[in-house]
């Protein structure tokens, strides 16, 4: 039995919705979000007689906005993350009170200075929700480097969270 999306295209409303979702939660820029969208659409769309039928469209169109928000980084040499409170509320679990604004911000930045495989994994996983083997077909990688990076990521995050909130910052 086919896949409907294989024999008639994708939904590109939805499509171009998930993918401006997955730049905005990489880049934190609406309007750098939307040019990498439709730069990552444009790859995808430009090479689909590439794609593999047992690719779904979500996963080809997503490999190629992983990659053009990595170029977009490397040109701003800087990469900002909008984090929503569910990622938060992970990171400051164990914290008593619940997260306030300073700690929201001190996340964020934490976060900011992960490497930058440490960071996708965790914004994939936490912000958009991703599971680890839809994270590691969009970064091209084994669902075990996914795993060991997101670990490494919450190692780093625990400590620089806990030095944050005993006062002894870096």
């Amino acid at each position: 039995m086919t896949d409907a999306s294989q024999t008639t295209g994708p939904d590109f409303e939805d499509l171009s919705h998930r993918v401006y979702r997955l730049c905005l939660a990489l880049l934190h820029d609406g309007e750098a979000a939307q040019d990498a969208m439709q730069e990552a659409m444009l790859r995808a769309w430009s090479r689909r007689e590439a794609r593999r039928a047992d690719v779904s469209w979500w996963t080809w169109c997503g490999g190629f906005a992983v990659r053009v928000c990595r170029e977009f980084m490397r040109r701003r040499r800087k990469a900002p993350l909008a984090l929503d409170g569910s990622v938060h509320d992970v990171m400051l679990r164990n914290t008593e009170g619940g997260a306030n604004e300073s700690d929201v911000a001190a996340v964020r930045d934490a976060v900011e200075r992960l490497p930058r495989r440490q960071r996708e994994v965790t914004v994939l996983r936490f912000y958009l929700g991703l599971s680890t083997e839809e994270t590691a077909t969009l970064l091209g990688c084994p669902s075990g480097t996914v795993k060991s990076n997101l670990h490494k990521a919450l190692a780093s995050l625990e400590a620089a969270m806990s030095r944050e909130l005993t006062g002894h910052r870096e």
